[in-house]
């Protein structure tokens, strides 16, 4: 979900673990009668990751119930199926060629080209990726590009988010979400058609700039640095594909801070375990400062 937000300067971040490295914590307050816990979450990495997060795994064992950004299970039921195909695909048989100018085109023609060794132009991958609005087609080049950079060991099947949900389950634990499967889909891809099409131009025209923040982006989240996320997230390109400020708190601050007034109520009474993508976690409106600042006692587990 983190995009377009990296400078030269950002990308001599480090790839070893710093002595504050830490994406599981541990939450606690008054009003609580046991422990909860909040872990970030990398939605492009494998659910084998887990087992380099310390004490993931015995927190998965000790609480009673898991909440994701959303159940990720329901991703899968015919209703979301349908929401998602209504936000991801064309109707009435319009494809990406008809929204974008000849020279737009043109472009996203030869950079999907540099990705996958073939032209979108070219007939069978256009019946395919051509009937994908701008934000969707997007999302899946840049899934070629990680399974790519990760030498295949990406599973897409078994992303991080997925794992923890699925690990939680079968020990009988209850599964719930934040927010729901319609709320995402409409925030990332619901978005005016226009808005939509100027960010994936600027993808494509900022090629290997996003391939190295997306590389970085994967570093930072392997050295546990959640503050360092968040920096990467604010710093701008100064140019037009930099999001404005309005779009970062619908993405991002709007959504940390709905998640904090839920918190409260969920974790009264049985202890939670909080598994979110680690970019909302770090910086000033991230959710540990808000829970902290709400009367949280928040700390890492080691």
């Amino acid at each position: 979900m983190i995009k377009k937000f990296i400078t030269i300067v950002a990308l001599a971040a480090t790839t070893f673990m710093s002595a504050n490295a830490q994406i599981l914590y541990r939450i606690t307050s008054d009003s609580q009668q046991k422990p909860s816990y909040i872990i970030g979450t990398y939605h492009l990495e494998d659910g084998s990751y887990i087992d380099q997060i310390p004490g993931a795994r015995a927190v998965i064992d000790e609480v009673e119930q898991v909440y994701g950004e959303i159940d990720v299970n329901t991703m899968t039921n015919p209703d979301s199926l349908a929401v998602m195909q209504s936000h991801l695909m064309f109707e009435g048989g319009k494809t990406i060629k008809d929204i974008l100018t000849p020279e737009q085109f043109e472009k996203l023609d030869k950079y999907v080209e540099s990705i996958v060794g073939t032209k979108l132009s070219s007939p069978l991958l256009y019946q395919q990726m051509g009937l994908l609005k701008p934000a969707a087609l997007d999302q899946t080049l840049e899934i070629v590009k990680i399974l790519k950079m990760t030498q295949g060991k990406f599973n897409q099947s078994n992303v991080i988010d997925l794992y923890i949900q699925n690990v939680a389950k079968e020990k009988g634990k209850k599964i719930c979400g934040l927010e729901t499967m319609a709320f995402q889909t409409e925030l990332i891809f619901g978005r005016p058609m226009d808005e939509m099409v100027e960010e994936l131009m600027c993808t494509v025209d900022n090629n290997d700039f996003y391939d190295k923040q997306m590389q970085m982006l994967l570093d930072a989240y392997h050295a546990q640095d959640v503050e360092k996320l968040m920096d990467i997230t604010l710093i701008k390109l100064g140019n037009r594909c930099d999001m404005t400020d309005e779009y970062m708190d619908m993405l991002f601050f709007n959504r940390n801070r709905n998640w904090v007034k839920a918190i409260p109520g969920i974790v009264k009474e049985h202890s939670t375990l909080f598994a979110v993508g680690a970019g909302h976690l770090g910086g000033e409106n991230g959710v540990l400062n808000l829970l902290r600042k709400a009367g949280f006692t928040v700390e890492g587990v080691k």
